[in-house]
């Protein structure tokens, strides 16, 4: 469940699906955005969407230089608000740190199939 819609829950999915491959690791969507308000959709600023790598794949990035990182957050989430139309706050994150420090509920992104998105209108098979 999210404070999304299915139509951007699918975009957000299939935005997602490359950043996956690229770094065979699944983005999460975390943060306030993933719960509903009691008025049926959220009440968030942005929506936050993490890549937790294991710590030999985050050390590599980290090894290139400093910044590389933080850019690749910044280039990642303005292709995902793009492609979405929404506010993304992107960050890719030490696996071992994130574990350790946040404990909130997680959305696996880039997963899930169209028959995720079928609805209730068609027939049974």
């Amino acid at each position: 469940m999210s404070a999304f819609s299915p139509r951007q829950m699918f975009l957000l999915d299939e935005a997602c699906k490359p950043i996956a491959d690229a770094f065979d690791a699944t983005p999460y969507l975390v943060g306030t955005a993933l719960v509903p308000s009691a008025g049926g959709r959220g009440d968030y600023r942005d929506v936050d969407v993490r890549l937790m790598l294991t710590p030999e794949r985050y050390d590599a990035l980290h090894a290139v230089t400093a910044d590389l990182i933080p850019f690749l957050g910044i280039a990642i989430g303005q292709h995902l608000a793009s492609i979405t139309g929404l506010p993304i706050d992107f960050q890719i994150q030490h696996a071992d740190v994130a574990n350790t420090r946040h404990h909130g509920n997680r959305n696996p992104l880039g997963l899930r199939t169209l028959a995720n998105y079928r609805g209730d209108a068609h027939p049974e098979a």
